[in-house]
Parts: C-alpha cells; sequence; structure tokens
C-alpha cells in the first residue's frame, strides 16, 4: 500500500493556509490504499485544489495566487503547490 508524503521548501515558519492544507490531506488520505498512478495523482490534485479554495474563502490565503500542478520527470510523478509562481511544497506517493 502506498501512501502521500510531501517535502515543503519551507519547512519552518510555513503559512497557515499551508498547515491546514497538509492536515487535512493527512487526516483524509492517511488511511487510503493508494497505487501512485494518474488517477491517484488526479484525485489527490483535486482534493489540494478543493481545499485551497476552501482556504481562500476563509481568507487565509492572502494576496497569493496559489496553483497546482501535476509533474513527471524522471519515471516520477509528483504534484507541486506553488505560492505567488515559487514552489513551496511537494506531494509524492510512495
Amino acid at each position: 500500500m502506498a501512501q502521500i508524503k510531501y517535502s515543503s521548501i519551507i519547512p519552518n515558519d510555513k503559512p497557515q493556509w499551508l498547515l491546514n492544507v497538509q492536515a487535512v490531506v493527512k487526516e483524509v488520505l492517511d488511511d487510503v490504499e493508494l497505487q501512485g498512478n494518474e488517477r491517484d495523482f488526479k484525485n489527490l490534485k483535486s482534493f489540494v485544489d478543493a481545499k485551497i479554495q476552501a482556504e481562500r474563502e476563509r481568507g487565509t490565503v492572502f494576496r497569493s495566487t496559489v496553483t497546482t500542478e501535476i509533474r513527471t520527470d524522471e519515471g516520477r510523478t509528483v504534484l507541486h503547490i506553488y505560492r505567488n509562481y515559487q514552489l513551496v511544497q511537494t506531494y509524492y506517493i510512495e
């Protein structure tokens, strides 16, 4: 069974919206069986996008452009989260 893991470019002093995204991803998807295939990444992206939108509506994402992108490089697929076009966090499945 594969699990969702992440690495963060900003390990300390993360913005609250990012901490909220991390918490909900862990809470909801920690016990879900994943294969690490394209479908899993699309579902993860949709889930993260929805949580970011909810954070935006709550007002915790201030004047930032937050986007996500699925990338495959050298056979490894990841989900990147960008804030103001700068990479802040990467999710992967292993």
